[in-house]
């Protein structure tokens, strides 16, 4: 098996990513793959304090790769200790190179892991869309609000009977086939299900695997999707929270906000996020 993990090293660096990387890896005995984006910013022009921007951006360029070399070493030794294989890239990111070549690396993995994002707009929040549209990996979104998975005994499945929420499902059992228990638990009130009970088909399917499923449904006058979903999560002791990703556009979500956006940055459970599309926004 093969994790990669993504890291955006700039003034701070997160490391939950790190952390639940090689904590999985060495659970699973697999190949850690470690990409580290270093923030670079370019001298603006400015022909009247032309060296005050100058050390401005040097000292900022230079902290941004100081943090990478600590986050590399960070990860040698942590990989060495817990006697997991890696191997680490620091890439610049100048234009949107680090995150490209962060991309086709995570293509050659089992599942990615990144960096729960601070903002709609910020860098790991960057580097969690680019991993999920363009890698065709299912992508782990680590939480600083809870201690490393090592193992996933009972899962959530957030369920609204699109391809994307299927293939949420599918990733989670081939990627955790040690569950014993699902929780699939619908929304009502959000989006128009399906006319027969929502997630009694799949409910079916996965019992027949051998996993212990329960239907859960939602009400939606009980307060937003996200936080009934990452609430639910929470109280029924799920180590892992499945889903699709973006149910709508890209161009809604980043105008209007939506249950991916909000989860993404707040969801106090690790989130397992996969995509199915040939055509996005």
């Amino acid at each position: 098996a093969s994790i990669a993990c993504i890291l955006r090293a700039g003034e701070t660096l997160a490391e939950a990513a790190l952390q639940q990387a090689l904590k999985l890896a060495a659970a699973n005995d697999a190949h850690l793959s470690v990409t580290i984006a270093i923030q670079h910013l370019t001298q603006p022009y400015s022909p009247i304090w032309m060296s005050l921007p100058a050390g401005m951006v040097s000292d900022i360029n230079a902290k941004s790769k100081a943090k990478a070399t600590a986050a590399a070493d960070i990860a040698r030794d942590a990989a060495r200790i817990a006697a997991v294989n890696i191997d680490i890239q620091e890439v610049m990111d100048q234009g949107g190179d680090a995150t490209d070549a962060a991309v086709r690396a995570a293509r050659a993995s089992d599942l990615i892991v990144v960096d729960q994002p601070d903002a709609v707009m910020d860098g790991k929040a960057v580097i969690f869309e680019e991993a999920l549209f363009r890698s065709g990996r299912p992508v782990l979104v680590a939480t600083p609000k809870r201690a490393p998975l090592e193992d996933v005994n009972k899962a959530m499945l957030a369920w609204d009977g699109t391809s994307h929420a299927a293939r949420a499902a599918g990733d989670l059992m081939c990627l955790f086939p040690e569950i014993k228990h699902i929780d699939i638990v619908s929304v009502l009130g959000d989006k128009d299900l399906m006319s027969t009970r929502p997630g009694a088909d799949l409910a079916r399917h996965l019992a027949r695997k051998g996993t212990h499923v329960s239907i859960v449904e939602l009400s939606r006058s009980d307060g937003t999707v996200p936080e009934l979903l990452d609430g639910h999560a929470t109280k029924s002791g799920a180590d892992v929270i499945a889903m699709g990703g973006y149910g709508h556009s890209r161009l809604r979500q980043f105008v209007m906000g939506g249950v991916t956006s909000e989860l993404i940055r707040h969801a106090a459970t690790p989130l397992l996020m996969s995509y199915l599309s040939l055509i996005h926004i």
